[in-house]
């Protein structure tokens, strides 16, 4: 396999990682200076002027105390992203498996930072969510995902795991609602789960109190009241066993003259999760422990569909 030449980052482009110094993370100075350079890929050694610390170029990234070269690395984390497997991986670029899982959980993790840090104040008004489950440990041990995006870029907003309750969708709909620009001015497209109908009201309305009756007894609790500018659809699938049978468009929340804006402006016929749908067989196909009819599964709960690497690369 041929290695790939990946240039040095400018030296303006690199920040102090100290917390203590005044400069922290404030990129385009010119505080830092090249220390040294070391190791076989010639990695920057820096100072910086104004705390005098010193610190290596790749510190707080993906590839901080890889120990392995940087071609290989970046390689790893191509072919995980692409889909292959763990073992496969290790096999195409002539590494051991454990290294291809400790680059694994390296960069999903700096992958998830990432994302926390950079997908904030996005401007979206349609939003599409759904779940999808596979298994982890064996066959009887179900592990969910959910997952929000918005259908007209494809781009995901959220992405949880774990057992598929209200406790899951509202972790999935609170991070999604966090990074919205403008959360009361969104229309959501679901299918028939209950949660959702019950979450959205609290999450993407404005809450208020009524008056209380009377001196006595406790304060009445807080209600929501759902804007003009947000609704909620949800998409009801009826099968009898393996077939559909007849899909039923429930208008939960909100006016359906928003739901026919949103479809006009997505280029749709009619209320559907289609791009959302289409991202769960996406990620089946390039995930071995999520295909449907086979007895593959995640030997481990983190490891089910490779952490966020996938999902936040």
């Amino acid at each position: 396999m041929k290695e790939k030449n990946h240039t040095r980052p400018p030296l303006e482009s690199l920040a102090c990682v100290n917390l203590d110094c005044d400069l922290y993370g404030q990129k385009g100075g010119s505080n830092l200076i090249i220390r040294k350079v070391y190791g076989r890929d010639n990695i920057r050694y820096l100072r910086c002027r104004c705390c005098q610390q010193e610190f290596s170029e790749r510190k707080n990234t993906a590839l901080w105390n890889s120990k392995v070269p940087e071609d290989k690395a970046v390689s790893v984390a191509e072919h995980l992203a692409e889909g292959c497997g763990i073992k496969s991986t290790a096999r195409l670029v002539k590494v051991d498996p454990s290294t291809v899982r400790r680059l694994n959980r390296k960069v999903g993790r700096h992958g998830q930072q990432y994302h926390e840090q950079e997908v904030q104040n996005v401007a979206v008004s349609e939003l599409q969510a759904d779940e999808r489950h596979g298994f982890a440990g064996n066959k009887q041990q179900p592990a969910w995902e959910a997952e929000l995006i918005d259908p007209a870029s494809k781009f995901i907003l959220a992405h949880v795991q774990g057992a598929r309750d209200e406790s899951l969708i509202r972790r999935l709909l609170q991070d999604g609602a966090s990074r919205v620009r403008h959360p009361q001015e969104v229309a959501l497209f679901t299918d028939g789960l209950a949660a959702y109908r019950t979450l959205f009201p609290e999450i993407f309305g404005y809450a208020y109190y009524p008056p209380r009756q009377g001196t006595r007894g406790p304060y009445p609790k807080a209600r929501f009241r759902i804007p003009r500018t947000a609704a909620h659809v949800q998409i009801i699938k009826h099968q009898s066993g393996y077939r559909l049978k007849e899909i039923e468009i429930r208008y939960a929340h909100g006016s359906k003259k928003r739901i026919e804006q949103a479809l006009d402006r997505l280029g749709y016929n009619v209320p559907n999760t289609s791009a959302i749908e289409r991202r769960n067989g996406t990620a089946r196909l390039m995930s071995a422990a999520q295909v449907r009819k086979t007895l593959a599964f995640a030997k481990k709960g983190e490891a089910n569909v490779y952490d966020n690497l996938k999902v936040h690369r």
